[in-house]
């Protein structure tokens, strides 16, 4: 199986859209870059349904369905990112800023805008209308992939006998350069559970990346009901 995004890298991505790249080319190429690899290799590791290994069948598939759902909201992030490449990149610059750093922020490249279209304010309300439906269907998976990351750790643990046996069978097939049946995530659970780890890596990778904004989006939330207390 391909190795998977390390979260070094994922980082880097991000630092690349933030420091020093203010344009909207710099936020959506290293935005969706980090979304295109992750779907990628979401697709290499297969959305097959498995119909063996009745103790941790459910387990599996509902990994399977998870990384599908999580593949459907990370191609409503980059369909954001794409039309609002601009505001991502002022966000993401802003990202460590208190709500009044923000608004201050906000206040002074208006401030420089010469027309009303260049102005960041009214395109962040626009984005932050436009997210909420990839937000709120992010923190529902969020909380779905912690509840069968903690369930996956526990049935690893449970089958430890049974994946090593079969952890051998696929190393030694593979060292004889096939030979015997075809090891598949169907009848090797070695198989089936690293794809499902993995799977779950990957989908907690997207929902890390997306949730960049989720919490930008709650720290305009707060700028606003404080300005509207005012």
């Amino acid at each position: 199986m391909k190795k998977l995004i390390i979260p070094a890298l994922l980082a880097s991505m991000l630092t690349l859209a933030g420091c020093g790249a203010t344009t909207s080319d710099a936020a959506k190429l290293d935005r969706n870059l980090a979304i295109a690899e992750l779907t990628e290799q979401m697709d290499e590791l297969g959305y097959e349904r498995i119909t063996a290994f009745p103790g941790i069948q459910d387990f599996l598939n509902i990994v399977v369905d998870i990384t599908e759902r999580q593949k459907k909201v990370m191609g409503l992030y980059r369909t954001q990112a794409e039309n609002h490449a601009d505001v991502q990149a002022f966000l993401y610059a802003q990202r460590e800023a208190t709500p009044e750093q923000l608004k201050a922020a906000i206040m002074e490249f208006d401030l420089g805008a010469t027309t009303e279209a260049e102005k960041i304010g009214p395109k962040i309300d626009a984005y932050r209308g436009a997210i909420a439906e990839v937000s709120a269907a992010n923190q529902e998976l969020f909380e779905e992939i912690l509840i069968q990351g903690a369930q996956g750790t526990y049935l690893m643990s449970q089958y430890g006998t049974e994946i090593a046996e079969a952890t051998a069978i696929y190393q030694a097939q593979r060292l004889m350069l096939g030979g015997g049946e075809e090891q598949t995530v169907n009848n090797n659970i070695y198989l089936a559970m690293t794809r499902a780890m993995d799977q779950i890596e990957l989908a907690t990778q997207a929902s890390d990346l997306i949730s960049i904004d989720q919490d930008t989006m709650l720290a305009i939330d707060a700028l606003q009901a404080e300005l509207e207390a005012k």
